[in-house]
């Protein structure tokens, strides 16, 4: 299974990144509305969202994109 390497990233009211990014992280997960394309690095903006009772094996939070906020091509 591939996943994708996420960090978080915070904008302040006016559009600007405000603070340094986080860490990577892997994230073992889809972001519901969101493919993927090989040398395309994008900048999300998603929701979040709990799941009650999820299965023991799943997570507990699902990820839906709500925009693409910036994208590049990236050389491999």
């Amino acid at each position: 299974m591939q996943c994708l390497q996420v960090r978080e990233r915070k904008y302040g009211d006016n559009g600007v990144v405000t603070g340094p990014p986080g860490e990577w992280q892997p994230l073992y997960q889809s972001i519901e509305g969101y493919t993927h394309e090989a040398g395309i690095r994008n900048v999300l903006r998603v929701q979040r969202f709990n799941i009650k009772n999820p299965p023991a094996d799943a997570p507990n939070t699902a990820y839906v994109l709500d925009m693409v906020v910036e994208s590049e091509v990236v050389k491999p």
